[in-house]
Order: structure tokens, then C-alpha cells, then sequence
């Protein structure tokens, strides 16, 4: 993080540029805000949904529309948007519709295969393109 805001709040001369730092903590700021109201999103959700026993289905689903709402919603206002957030949404969702509609494969043989294909790609195809 500290070597993160050093590259972005120092000019090109390696100054510090006290604009850009004001902007950088300003940029903190306001992921903090989101990271606080998704998290507050999410609590109310899930009462709501224990609440009213929507099931396992419904409940996965909602956690996901969530969470992609509100990484949607950091790009909006300019906010980094979470990679890692954005997979975990969609794996939510994906989890979601697969409990609704009772596909009888087992969801996480799936998801694992699917993890180990992504870092084998990225650890060998992107680092052979990088040399």
C-alpha cells in the first residue's frame, strides 16, 4: 500500500506532489465508504433472507447481485474496482442459479477445475509472454 501511494502521489521528478496525495487519500476515502455500505448491504441482506426463508438459492443469488452492484458502483464514482470481488459476485451468482434450478452436477469439482485451468494460465501463459 505505502510503496503503492509513493508511485502515485510523487511527481516526475520523484518529488512528493502534495495534489496527487490529497487526491490518493481522497480515492481512500471513498473506498472505505463503499467497502462500509457493502458491508452494511450485505448484513441487512442476509437477515432479510433468514428472515423470510427465501432459501439457499435466492439468499446465493442476492449475495452476488450484490457484490457486483457494488464493485458496479465503485466504477461509477471512480473508485478501484476489486478483480478478485468481481469473480467472487459471479461465483455467487453462478452458485445461486445453480442451487434454483437443481442442475444435479456438483458445482464445486467445477469451480475447482476452473481455478486450477486460470493459475495455470497465468503462471505459465502470461509469464512465457512476458519473456
Amino acid at each position: 500500500m505505502m510503496k503503492h501511494m509513493m508511485q502515485h502521489c510523487c511527481g516526475p521528478d520523484g518529488k512528493p506532489d502534495f495534489d496527487k496525495m490529497s487526491e490518493f487519500m481522497e480515492q481512500q476515502d471513498r473506498a472505505s465508504v463503499f467497502d462500509s455500505i457493502g458491508w452494511a448491504l450485505f448484513f441487512i441482506w442476509i437477515g432479510v433472507a433468514w428472515l423470510m426463508e427465501v432459501g439457499l438459492g435466492w439468499g446465493l443469488l442476492g449475495v452476488g447481485i450484490l457484490t457486483l452492484g457494488m464493485q458496479g458502483a465503485r466504477r461509477l464514482f471512480d473508485v478501484k474496482v476489486e478483480g478478485f470481488w468481481v469473480i467472487l459476485g459471479a461465483g455467487f451468482v453462478v452458485a445461486g442459479f445453480w442451487e434454483l434450478w437443481n442442475i444435479n452436477v456438483p458445482l464445486a469439482p467445477i469451480i475447482l477445475i476452473a481455478i486450477g485451468i486460470a493459475l495455470l494460465y497465468w503462471r505459465v501463459v502470461r509469464t512465457a509472454r512476458k519473456d
